[in-house]
């Protein structure tokens, strides 16, 4: 038998494993993943903590059922901060009800996989220490408790006092409010609709996390079952400043390949394994193509938004799902306008064309056809059952290349617009008979980039082989960047720049870009830009001298001036390799490339034109989010 002392000693200490397993998640969470601005708001939200859990959840721990309740939710809230810690390791952001619910998850194979190859950490196991050791140390396994009056802190230092439950009562709710009232003054004592419309962290911040998803539920539960349309006529601050260069005019009725393809780190570019290239052609490439070495995608849902920016020359916004919520049929776009001028507009994708919405997408966003792994399963050849994730790129890229040798036949210039899927994380669609071998690369995962990215190389260079025999390459403008990095983290490799950070944030995905064509001579620019200038510099070669109102992007081929936007939940901006956050009206240095430390001054003037056109790109593609988006003052 344990007696009473050593009963009460154990209980004290599993007491104290609970409480600070629970607050130091809720704190992580807060912090590293909702990103909550408010360490003042945050302090007293603990000590409202403290006080409910001595006061009220404590001295219930005598029983046993209790126990086992409260077992079962930290076990809960567990799984909870597990999905949204892996959930921002990937993607940045937290897991809102709309990724829940609206994303489009990993296609055809599973989801597993990727989490135990590409997110899943050892270290992680250190998240559930605290249920081991409660289980371990019979939390939930010891009897009904009949313990002494001092039991629990607050019967131990408190017992004799006074004050009555009542007091108590009414002091513990005081906290709470004096914790709301201190983060709304913090964030500007604007509503809680206003906050949310701001950004999530900012109502976590005051509230709480239960509230943030209360309002997220919902928001996403009153969306309009019909798509609505936005309005396009305000004009964001980019229509003031000068968007195109006209110095680079290509001849009339060039061509444009457009292609995109998956998971493509800048990194890997001239990178060599133990003196073996990778990426021989698209390094020869290099050398005979403009070729951006700054250059960043935008996502901050999925690789749609590479899709959605580099064709509508705008900002994606965390928690949009466009492609499938939104009517895109006002949308001026890349296609639209090349369609205008004469152009033959044609999509190409190796995936199903439902995936993301694309099948509908693509026709509002002027496309006049949409090859994808349907049609090519139906015409040109079978996909094998045991094909993970559409057609391999050399298939596609194959095939592709015979439909552009069609289209280049007829009177009209053509726009082909490719996106490839095969260097898909968790990397291993190559065909295994077709790729070079990396056998010296111990760890499994980067042995299959590197594979896959070879395997893509050698697709590229059929590609391209096969259009410039036919003579289609000497009028044609081709474009290459990705639509994110491979996010691989690993002692053998790591993709992405090396940021010195004081502040957990998603660093921005640093990806190549390569203009080439033969009138064009082989430059390195060192000057910023991302996915939104694609449009942009391509009308810009082509020598388009104004853009539609709705473009935000600006050509590459002008000087830099404004910084680089990222719209997270928490706004990003990279300025001269600078990485800032934006919390409501204030900007906040939170890192910078390795190396590379600057103090650069934003002014305010800038600031606010930033302000303007985060409210834009909000008040676009955030229109089928229920009331709450409708109220915009």
């Amino acid at each position: 038998m344990i007696n009473n002392y050593k009963l009460e000693n154990r209980m004290r200490y599993l007491s104290l494993i609970l409480f600070l397993a629970f607050i130091l998640k809720y704190n992580y969470l807060m912090l590293q993943v909702f990103y909550a601005p408010s360490i003042t708001a945050l302090i007293i939200r603990n000590l409202f903590f403290v006080a409910c859990y001595l006061k009220f959840v404590e001295p219930l721990l005598i029983s046993k059922k209790i126990r086992q309740r409260l077992f079962f939710m930290l076990f809960i809230f567990t799984f909870f901060f597990v999905i949204n810690y892996w959930y921002n390791r990937y993607f940045g952001n937290f897991l809102s009800v709309s990724d829940i619910f609206a994303g489009e998850g990993t296609g055809t194979f599973s989801m597993y996989q990727v989490l135990f190859t590409h997110i899943f950490k050892f270290r992680d196991i250190i998240i559930i220490l605290d249920l081991a050791l409660l289980g371990v140390f019979g939390f939930n396994s010891l009897p009904d408790l009949k313990l002494s009056d001092s039991w629990g802190l607050w019967n131990f230092y408190f017992k004799k006092s006074t004050i009555k439950n009542t007091t108590v009562f009414v002091l513990i709710i005081l906290v709470l409010v004096i914790q709301v009232f201190a983060g709304s003054l913090i964030m500007g004592e604007v509503s809680p609709v206003k906050l949310y419309q701001s950004g999530s962290s900012y109502l976590a911040s005051v509230y709480g996390i239960l509230p943030l998803y209360t309002m997220e539920a919902y928001s996403y539960f009153h969306r309009s079952e019909k798509k609505p349309r936005p309005e396009l006529d305000d004009i964001p601050y980019y229509q003031k400043q000068k968007q195109l260069s006209g110095t680079k005019t290509l001849a009339k009725n060039t061509n444009v390949i457009l292609i995109q393809v998956e998971s493509l780190d800048a990194k890997i570019i001239d990178y060599k394994q133990q003196g073996k290239q990778i990426t021989p052609f698209l390094n020869d490439l290099k050398e005979e193509s403009l070729y951006f070495e700054n250059f960043y995608a935008q996502k901050v849902n999925g690789s749609f938004d590479a899709d959605l920016s580099t064709l509508t020359s705008l900002y994606p916004v965390n928690r949009s799902y466009v492609f499938r919520d939104i009517d895109l049929s006002r949308f001026h776009s890349l296609p639209l306008l090349l369609k205008d001028k004469g152009y033959q507009t044609l999509a190409f994708h190796n995936n199903d064309r439902n995936f993301f919405n694309r099948a509908e997408a693509y026709p509002d966003l002027g496309f006049d056809h949409f090859y994808s792994q349907r049609y090519f399963k139906e015409t040109i050849f079978p996909v094998p059952k045991d094909r993970g994730l559409g057609i391999n790129d050399y298939d596609f890229f194959d095939a592709s290349a015979g439909l552009i040798k069609e289209a280049a036949q007829q009177e009209k210039p053509f726009f082909a617009y490719l996106i490839s899927l095969t260097s898909h994380t968790p990397f291993n669609f190559y065909p295994q008979t077709a790729v070079e071998n990396f056998a010296e690369v111990d760890n499994n995962l980067v042995q299959n980039y590197f594979k896959s990215i070879s395997f893509l190389d050698k697709s590229l260079k059929n590609f391209i082989s096969k259009l410039e025999k036919a003579g289609i390459m000497e009028n044609t403008l081709l474009v290459i960047y990705s639509d994110h990095e491979s996010e691989i983290k690993t002692m053998e490799y790591e993709s992405g720049r090396d940021f010195t950070l004081w502040r957990n944030v998603k660093t921005p995905y640093h990806i190549p870009l390569f203009i080439n064509h033969p009138q064009l001579k082989n430059t390195i620019y060192e000057r910023e830009g991302t996915t939104t200038d694609i449009a942009p510099t391509i009308l810009d070669l082509l020598g388009y001298q104004k853009l539609p109102k709705q473009f935000v992007g600006k050509s590459l081929f002008l000087e830099q001036e404004d910084p680089i936007l990222f719209l997270h939940e928490t706004p990003q901006l990279l300025k001269d390799g600078q990485l800032f956050i934006k919390e409501i009206e204030e900007l906040l240095k939170v890192g910078h490339l390795k190396d590379q430390k600057k103090e650069i001054e934003i002014p305010q003037k800038k600031l606010e034109e930033l302000n303007e056109i985060i409210a834009y790109m909000r008040s676009i593609f955030m229109i089928n989010q229920g009331d709450i988006f409708k109220e915009v003052e």
